[in-house]
């Protein structure tokens, strides 16, 4: 008993696994995260590092060259790149996407673990991280309200975020901007000189009278007392009143010598929320949480919020889960436009509704299935696995259309009963049904198996089309004989309205076509060998075309969010930092499509920002801007990112500059699409040798927002201390480094200041602004000796001013410098071959080196990813092809069908302005499996006629006859399906709509010449294998 004969005479049974299914496939949808991308995770571990007041050479010698050295001793890395910038290290080794990250973790906190006592002591301990895209905020708050930036900045950290840190599904929450409170102790230099008194000594008090002591306990009979030594300070009274030390038999006070004032950390980061200063916490969900439900969650804490604290103004300036909602939402409206307009061109094919219904039925049953196995294999509901269920709609009804048309010929020329033609009219084409679909699946293996971020990227499309045409070939051999044998009737009522006249006028011009064409294959195969040379110069004509193309790694997207990085001149402020984020607030500000913007400027842990280099500091600011949906507004975020970049390049001070859209780059580890990297040893040169390269770079066409990653400008002062001098007075270069650090950076206390029984306020001790505001200052710092007595440290040391990078950075132990920019406009094969002539001619030092990375490294290795399961691809088909005619020879001739794609897959490239980029060559992967269908049956339907005794001629008119039909109806119906994703009908489809084009193209090509060329092909084998076989005999 075949899988239909049961489906039929066990309809009980059938009905009662098709619920079943239902009820499965709707708990999978409701239990699917939904997220924007599928998770496309690199193995990266990232090491931070905080060597507070350190300069970038010094965190580069003394940080990032020992853990380099030692981390490129582990098995599996790839690449290790380090940042050395002041105050902190960020070293990233990336392994190959076989290792285990959590295994990765482990080992590179081994390593730091062995060599920590090599690093310098002052650093604190190196931070092991596993790097991943979602550890970017999901949510950002801006927290505004008529109080001061301190009080928003303290309630912000002792409550409101403590409160979202309790939303489930919350990883971290980090506040930003406002400021800090801190216990400033002013320090009078020259009364410190008067009274004999150093900042040491004062800290030193601090730390003895700032206590609180457990004296153990008094125990009696019937009672027991603990005993405590109180004596944290509550106020700033006792604190003023401390006594510091005794001059000539006198008290000194430390309000005699300093001023103490409850203010707020120096100021190194700024939050602006449209305009004006605010304090904002930026909220990272857990990796695998869902990120609708968690910034769902976390609106409805801030509701609460708002109702705890009316006063306060919670505003949400960044929320991932719009864009999740946009582009998922969309794509189901394009998914459901798709099933429609499927549904339409059936209908008008079929000219049945009954047979239409059963088709429709079909869909949501296999979508349902679809779904149901993308919840047990741990997949989820994002704009991939959604690109996967709209790319298979026209494919899914090609196996039911089959099984429908050649069960309802059973039915109606054969004059079966409605079981038997059911049974029987499925069972004759069930091989060929099967084997078309298997064609269809076995193209995706490849994809499973070649690594990489191709494989990560690709995996649930893949997944989601096996599903999916899995669903549908169990439908079609399963439950669409059972719908068929409750819905045929031999005699229906004729139907003479408007729709069914429409119907009626479309196929009998189908059938005019068929007629046409049935002339033209007559004609075809007398001149076969002319029809056979016209397909192969065409061919010849497409491939030479293809180089116009270009290719890029992936499609932009219109998201509607533009990120601005910022990175002022070397040696700015915060102030001047600050001061350029306004203007371009300004600029911000009058474009009518921007709804809502935020500033970050300047930087602290947990900020969350990114840089136009990767630098994190006072010279760079962070601008989030938000514009309404791509359908409200009359010009592409593109147009607005160029008035932008315009207008931003008038206002003065500026380094460099990025006005990019989300997802700029396919990777979230490529630094930037265009990078030209220089690497030597000498910083100076490699500066040199940038300056030069970037008026060039500039030059090309379609190569924007050219810059280097650092530069060599930024100001510090250079103390070098005499050893002699300081040797003779006892001291060391670090005794005197560390005074030094204490007059100009303060020591914090090792105990806090208590607030409301909470001790979360510091005290810092130093000089008064007045005492360390330039060199000369610098100069007149006091620095005591062992026996207590006060030296100038001009004295001691010699001062001056030097020029040094903002940033080292560093590959694999070698120093590079990028050179990084973004594309507009233009193809990046196309600008990376621009560029590579220009690095081709410029002359280099001895041992130094220039080269392209950046996004076109990930192209190239993606592309030859898959090409080779294109290769495979290939292969499989064919030996699946061998094993179904049990001939070497047919499926050759079925396989002409493949580089006839070619034909339109160019041609629609070329005609829409795409490139040739991933999903484009994933489009010709699943065309391998795709064009092959029609031919099969075409083919195989001549060889049974043939096998009655007709000639390969009468053979093929008779099965172009029958198959005409049904060849052009799945043809249409997978262009159709696909039409909302090739027209880009919504926000998320651009990225696929590269693929639906090739497929659309290419099936369309392939199916009008494999009409022709197949059969004339076909013909022309048969009259050799007579020949030869009458030269044998």
């Amino acid at each position: 008993m075949t899988l239909t004969e049961f489906a039929v005479k066990k309809r009980y049974t059938t009905i009662a696994a098709t619920l079943a299914i239902i009820l499965l496939g709707l708990g999978g949808y409701m239990s699917l995260e939904t997220q924007l991308n599928p998770d496309i995770d690199p193995v990266v571990v990232n090491v931070t590092t905080t060597y507070q007041g350190a300069a970038p050479s010094d965190i580069a010698e003394l940080i990032n060259e020992p853990l380099t050295e030692e981390l490129g001793t582990i098995a599996g890395v790839e690449n290790i790149s380090a940042q050395a910038m002041e105050g902190s290290s960020i070293i990233t080794v990336e392994f190959n996407y076989d290792k285990n990250i959590d295994v990765a973790a482990v080992e590179v906190q081994n390593v730091i673990n062995r060599i920590r006592g090599e690093l310098p002591a002052e650093i604190n301990s190196p931070q092991v991280k596993k790097f991943s895209p979602a550890d970017k905020p999901v949510v950002t708050v801006g927290i505004t309200g008529d109080y001061n930036l301190t009080y928003l900045r303290t309630i912000a950290t002792n409550k409101i975020s403590q409160k979202l840190q309790l939303v489930s599904g919350v990883a971290s929450v980090d506040v930003f901007g406002g400021h800090k409170r801190e216990i400033y102790i002013s320090v009078d230099q020259e009364r410190l000189k008067t009274y004999n008194l150093s900042l040491s000594s004062i800290v030193a008090k601090l730390n003895q009278e700032n206590v609180t002591i457990p004296g153990g306990r008094i125990t009696k009979v019937k009672s027991e007392y603990l005993v405590r030594t109180v004596g944290e300070y509550k106020s700033l009274t006792p604190i003023k009143n401390l006594v510091v030390g005794n001059y000539q038999g006198q008290l000194i006070y430390l309000r005699n010598v300093a001023q103490v004032i409850d203010s707020y950390q120096d100021l190194r980061s700024r939050f602006r929320l449209r305009g004006k200063e605010a304090v904002a916490i930026n909220i990272i969900k857990q990796q695998t949480a869902n990120t609708v439900q968690v910034a769902s969650r976390i609106k409805d804490e801030l509701k609460k919020l708002r109702v705890e604290y009316p006063k306060l103004k919670f505003t949400v300036t960044d929320d991932q889960s719009n864009l999740v909602k946009i582009v998922i939402n969309n794509l189901t409206s394009s998914l459901r436009l798709g099933i429609i307009l499927t549904m339409i061109l059936i209908f008008l094919f079929l000219n049945n509704w009954r047979n239409t219904l059963a088709i429709s039925i079909s869909i949501p049953l296999t979508f349902l299935l679809t779904l149901a196995l993308l919840k047990v294999f741990g997949l989820t509901l994002n704009s991939t696995t959604m690109t996967g269920l709209i790319l298979a709609i026209g494919m899914l009804v090609d196996d039911s259309i089959v099984v429908i048309e050649n069960i309802t010929r059973h039915f109606e020329e054969l004059k079966r009963s409605p079981s038997q033609a059911a049974i029987e009219g499925t069972n004759e084409i069930a091989l060929a049904t099967v084997a078309g679909s298997t064609t269809s699946m076995i193209v995706l293996l490849p994809i499973m198996f070649i690594g990489g971020f191709v494989q990560q990227m690709f995996r649930p499309l893949a997944m989601t089309l096996l599903f999916a045409w899995t669903g549908s070939l169990i439908t079609a051999l399963t439950i669409i004989p059972l719908i068929m044998t409750l819905v045929l009737k031999r005699k229906q009522r004729k139907k003479d309205n408007f729709i069914y006249k429409v119907v009626n006028l479309f196929g009998k011009a189908v059938d005019y076509s068929r007629d046409i064409y049935l002339k033209l294959l007559k004609v075809a195969l007398a001149y076969r060998g002319v029809v056979i040379v016209l397909g192969i110069s065409l061919l010849v004509i497409s491939i030479s075309l293809m180089p116009l193309i270009g290719s890029t790694m992936v499609p932009k997207m219109d998201s509607g969010q533009i990120y601005i990085s910022i990175e002022a001149e070397p040696g700015s402020s915060l102030t001047k930092t600050t001061w350029i984020t306004r203007q371009v607030e300004e600029i911000i500000k009058e474009i009518p499509e921007v709804q809502i913007y935020s500033s970050q400027i300047g930087a602290e842990p947990g900020s969350g920002m990114s840089s136009v280099t990767g630098a994190m500091g006072v010279q760079q600011s962070f601008i989030s801007v938000d514009l309404s949906s791509s359908n409200q507004r009359t010009r592409s975020i593109w147009e607005i990112e160029a008035e932008i970049r315009n207008k931003m390049s008038q206002i003065p001070g500026i380094r460099a500059f990025v006005v990019r859209e989300i997802g700029s780059t396919a990777i979230a580890t490529t630094k930037a699409p265009l990078v030209v990297r220089l690497k030597g040893d000498n910083p100076m040169i490699l500066r040199s040798l940038a300056q030069q390269l970037v008026p060039q770079l500039k030059k090309v066409p379609g190569a924007t927002n050219i810059t280097t990653t650092w530069t060599i400008a930024s100001p510090e002062y250079q103390i070098k201390v005499d050893r002699i001098k300081a040797a003779k007075v006892g001291l060391t270069t670090k005794g005197v480094a560390s005074q030094v650090t204490a007059a100009v950076k303060g020591i914090e206390t090792a105990q806090d200041y208590s607030l409301s029984g909470k001790k979360d306020i510091s005290i810092r001790v130093r000089y008064q602004r007045e005492d360390r505001k330039n060199k000369q200052d610098l100069k007149d710092i006091m620095i005591t000796t062992p026996l207590g007595t006060k030296i100038a440290l001009r004295e001691l040391a010699t001062i001056k001013l030097v020029k040094g990078p903002n940033l080292i950075t560093s590959e694999n132990l070698v120093n590079t410098l990028d050179i990084i920019g973004y594309t507009h406009n233009r193809a990046l094969s196309k600008i990376t071959a621009d560029l590579q002539q220009i690095i081709d001619q410029f002359k280099l030092p001895e041992d130094y080196q220039v080269s392209i990375a950046g996004e076109r490294n990930d192209l190239v290795e993606a592309r030859d990813r898959l090409m080779i399961s294109l290769a495979f691809a290939v292969v499989f088909v064919y030996l699946l092809l061998v094993s179904q005619f049990k001939s070497a020879l047919h499926p050759l001739t079925i396989m002409l069908s493949i580089p006839l794609e070619l034909i339109g897959v160019v041609g629609g490239l070329i005609l829409t302005g795409k490139y040739l980029s991933m999903p484009a060559i994933m489009g010709l992967i699943l065309l391998t499996g795709i064009a092959v269908n029609d031919a099969i049956h075409l083919i195989e339907f001549a060889i049974e006629e043939q096998n009655e005794g007709k000639s390969p001629q009468e053979a093929l008119l008779t099965a172009a006859k029958l198959r005409f039909r049904p060849i052009i109806m799945t043809t249409l119906s997978t262009d159709v399906g696909m039409l909302p994703l090739a027209l880009e009908l919504s926000v998320g489809s651009e990225k696929y709509s590269p693929l639906a084009i090739v497929v659309i193209g290419g099936l369309t090509a392939s199916t009008l010449l494999l009409l022709f060329v197949v059969p004339a092909v076909y013909s022309l084998v048969e009259d050799l294998k007579s020949t030869l076989l009458v030269k044998n005999n």
